[in-house]
């Protein structure tokens, strides 16, 4: 798919849009903690992936594919984020965690991630019962 790093723009970028409908390079700078112009020059990597739309000094859109890979991303995100609730991790340490790792781990260990808490009937909503 992408590398590490372009998966974080790109997740950052997914959450942004289901938010308010579009992304800004000063706010994905503020939220990744890196420049504008980082911020820009990965933008220009992703457009030309077809990941985003994306015309200097104006808002920042998702295409079919970004839509798609971004909300693959936040999924993955969420099935970490059940295994460290799950673990008993304090939920102020869990997202820091999850970002850690989360570009890193394979799909085969996240799909056995996936079954291993579906066996266990583990979700979101019961663990905050």
């Amino acid at each position: 798919m992408t590398s590490a790093n372009e998966e974080k723009y790109l997740e950052e970028i997914y959450y942004s849009v289901c938010k308010n409908g579009y992304a800004r390079v000063s706010h994905l700078a503020k939220s990744l903690n890196v420049s504008a112009s980082s911020v820009s020059k990965m933008l220009g990597k992703l457009t030309q992936e077809e990941f985003v739309d994306y015309k200097p000094y104006g808002i920042i859109t998702l295409t079919e594919k970004g839509l798609t890979s971004g909300m693959k991303l936040a999924k993955n995100h969420q099935i970490l984020v059940n295994l460290f609730r799950y673990i008993g991790m304090e939920e102020e340490e869990i997202d820091q965690e999850v970002r850690n790792i989360e570009y890193y781990i394979s799909n085969k260990a996240l799909e056995c991630i996936k079954a291993f808490l579906a066996e266990r009937d583990f979700t979101v909503r019961q663990h905050l019962k």
